[in-house]
């Protein structure tokens, strides 16, 4: 397939494998769009849920975050009062939505207990988010859980044992707990063992990270066969509209091939705004308006 990824449809996404994605992220150079939503969190509109905000304002892809495989379930807002299908499955999403999906699994330490067994990262975790359907998985680590680069290691390992065919995002956009951790010898070991995309914090996010680093990390990424992702992941998705723009400029100047955007804004989604302001500074308003507008079939 030699499409872009902001020219996807939901039929093509459905017949899409692991070098699929790979390969039209790289045919976007650096216009991919990725938007995090928290699915517990009754999203900031009503009869819609997050991930739909999310695609309606330009993403191309989605990260479900705090998503229990155990239960696996999306809200909306007032699904009851408006005769709404409530809570939505992951099917029933990525049909409303149309876009690439995946999930946040968190590799946190042995002995760690302060998280539901359905969002840590296990075998049984990763086979069910294959079962579902998921298109990727994102190995990282919400605030406080003690998700270092080396549990991340072993997580990415463990996930390619259980399935060759997703698709793997690794790394850490801010400290999780553990602190800020800029070590770039360890990234051609994320290579070695499986992961497709490794993530750092954008340029402006974390103290230290500023364009100068991210692009000698994205050359390293990149230099170690991987593709890059710079996130903000810092609440700061909820800041200006210009501060959205300077964050998006650098670090696609930076070499990433996917620019994040996190989930802290109003009802576990970044402010729509802001999502929309991030796609129009990657990729122009030709191709941001095209993606909003997309069909969905």
């Amino acid at each position: 397939m030699k499409k872009r990824i902001f020219d996807l449809t939901r039929h093509d996404i459905e017949n899409m494998k692991r070098s699929d994605f790979i390969e039209c992220i790289r045919l976007s150079e650096g216009r991919t769009l990725m938007v995090e939503n928290v699915v517990t969190m009754a999203p900031p509109l009503e009869q819609v849920s997050g991930a739909e905000i999310a695609a309606a304002f330009g993403a191309d892809m989605i990260t479900l975050n705090f998503l229990d495989l155990t239960d696996p379930k999306v809200r909306i807002n007032g699904g009851a009062e408006q005769d709404c299908i409530e809570p939505l499955s992951i099917p029933e999403l990525k049909k409303l939505t149309g876009r690439i999906i995946g999930c946040n699994l968190e590799p946190v330490p042995s002995g760690f207990t302060d998280i539901n067994a359905g969002r840590s990262l296990t075998k049984k975790t990763v086979e069910k988010a294959v079962e579902l359907g998921l298109n990727y998985i994102m190995l990282t680590g919400n605030p406080g859980m003690m998700v270092s680069q080396e549990t991340i290691l072993d997580a990415i390992a463990l996930t390619r044992e259980v399935s060759k065919d997703i698709l793997i995002i690794a790394g850490k956009m801010h400290g999780a707990g553990v602190g800020n951790d800029y070590n770039l010898d360890i990234i051609p070991q994320f290579a070695k063992v499986g992961a497709d995309i490794m993530m750092f914090p954008a340029p402006y996010t974390t103290p230290g990270m500023n364009p100068t680093l991210a692009s000698t990390i994205m050359n390293t990424v990149h230099e170690a066969g991987m593709l890059g992702l710079l996130a903000i992941g810092t609440s700061q998705e909820g800041a200006s509209e210009s501060y959205i723009e300077k964050v998006a400029v650098e670090a696609k100047g930076a070499g990433a091939d996917i620019v994040h955007i996190g989930d802290s804004g109003y009802g576990g989604i970044a402010i729509p705004e802001n999502i929309m302001r991030m796609g129009i500074t990657i990729r122009g308003r030709r191709h941001q308006f095209k993606r909003m507008a997309n069909r969905r079939v």
